[in-house]
């Protein structure tokens, strides 16, 4: 008796090229099911795993799962290309040693660094929307500056402008994109893609900035990691053992490009009566911007409902250690599977009505806990999700307390249809009108 075979969905033609990962997985999985084997190429195929059981086989097998690939790079193979391994080698032994004991002090004072920056970030959200007093503005960068604000000044003091290290991040995610894509052939050393290129330059361009600004005593990592390394160290070798500290920390605690935010204000810019709920909620809390996220449970509930139909990590990228057996297939060693919380989280054997955004949803949470991974899974995930929805939290908090806001009536329907880059982006502008509260209705009432 043969094994039965897994089913193929060809993927290889320009059509589907075009049409992109989220359609091709959506169609493969309409046609197939849960497994499917998908064919981008006639010497590159990825294993399509979706399905609640499929994503608790992941969880409870992890060992048989490497994260190191071979046609198609994982985000930790990518961070670990970008950042280097200069605190790995042998031979630099005594320089890790010393680093541990500077991560010892930085993750005693993170939470203290994040804070302020959050705060700061915050404030600073609040001060540009009220500075557009009622006309429309683009999401996409108020959201990206938030998020840039909100992290960088604990990591690398004010080593950069804010406009930089935007474009930095673009960079960085542009190299993440480069490595999923490519083929075999072209990602075999990807030191030489200028996208690495690019993405090396500038972190280690906000590294330089950060040792030239930094006093020895400065609030953040990179002085706090700089005061532990050897003094006769060149600059060159400063900044390789302080890049995969705070590259690491970067890429682990970046909200990227603050599309949550983007895609939580997006939505809720269309639900006025939500958002009015959510207003009466923060009337009764005493300190928006440092009260616990269970304080405000429909506005925590609103930022896990946006996470659902726009997951960080819409796909996850593996591939099998070892021959495995799964719902019913035989799987062969070296297989490259692709995990799918884009499909998980919009499936209507999991979801009611899954498409529609729907806010006070996550007010009881789901029976099944594999039906929701906005951030993957794994031992650090946990912490990693409630940093960033704890951000998220803080951002809109603020906002929703001082704001009613309006999707601008002339924003194009296809902007807001998410594009797989390395993230979900929106297509194109989303502009949103914040109106103070309060001002809208008087400005009604002198009009009258």
């Amino acid at each position: 008796m043969t094994d039965p075979q897994i089913p193929v969905f060809d993927a290889s033609s320009e059509f589907h090229q075009n049409l992109g990962l989220l359609k091709v997985a959506e169609t493969a999985m309409r046609q197939h099911g849960d497994v499917v084997m998908i064919r981008a190429s006639d010497s590159r195929q990825m294993l399509l795993m979706t399905g609640t059981d499929s994503i608790r086989y992941w969880k409870n097998h992890q060992g048989q799962f490497q994260t190191e690939l071979g046609d198609i790079a994982s985000n930790a193979g990518t961070t670990r290309i970008l950042i280097g391994d200069a605190l790995e080698r042998p031979e630099n032994a005594a320089i890790w040693d010393a680093s541990r004991a500077g991560l010892a002090e930085v993750n005693a004072q993170w939470d203290s660094w994040a804070h302020d920056s959050l705060i700061h970030a915050t404030e600073a959200l609040v001060a540009d929307l009220a500075r557009s007093a009622g006309a429309p503005v683009d999401l996409r960068p108020i959201c990206s500056l938030w998020a840039v604000r909100a992290l960088c000044p604990a990591l690398f003091g004010r080593a950069l402008p804010d406009p930089e290290m935007v474009e930095g991040l673009m960079q960085i995610e542009q190299f993440y994109f480069a490595m999923s894509t490519l083929d075999a052939e072209a990602t075999a050393t990807p030191e030489a893609l200028e996208e690495f290129q690019i993405a090396r330059g500038f972190l280690d361009r906000a590294v330089h900035a950060g040792l030239a600004q930094n006093g020895a005593d400065a609030p953040n990592v990179l002085a706090t990691m700089n005061r532990c390394l050897p003094p006769d160290l060149s600059a060159a070798e400063r900044v390789d053992f302080l890049r995969p500290t705070l590259g690491r920390l970067l890429l682990e605690k970046l909200n990227i490009d603050g599309l949550g935010l983007l895609w939580t204000l997006t939505h809720l810019a269309q639900s006025p009566d939500l958002v009015e709920d959510m207003a009466d909620e923060l009337a009764g809390c005493a300190d928006l911007l440092h009260a616990p996220d269970p304080q405000t449970p429909l506005c925590y509930a609103v930022i896990q409902e946006a996470q659902r139909l726009y997951p960080e990590l819409p796909f996850i990228y593996r591939i099998t250690s070892k021959e495995m057996e799964v719902q019913g297939y035989r799987v062969a060693p070296r297989t490259t599977i692709l995990f799918a919380p884009w499909l998980v989280h919009r499936d209507a054997r999991y979801w009611e009505t899954p498409n529609r955004f729907d806010g006070r949803r996550f007010l009881t949470p789901p029976e099944d806990r594999s039906s929701y991974l906005p951030f993957g899974i794994g031992p650090r995930v946990r912490n990693r999700t409630q940093f960033l929805q704890h951000q998220l939290s803080v951002a809109v908090r603020a906002v929703v307390s001082q704001f009613q806001m309006q999707l601008a009536p002339d924003c194009k329907r296809g902007n807001l249809r998410p594009i797989l880059r390395s993230t979900l982006a929106p297509r194109g502008a989303v502009p949103v009108s914040f109106h103070a509260r309060g001002a809208r209705a008087e400005t009604e009432s002198r009009a009258l």
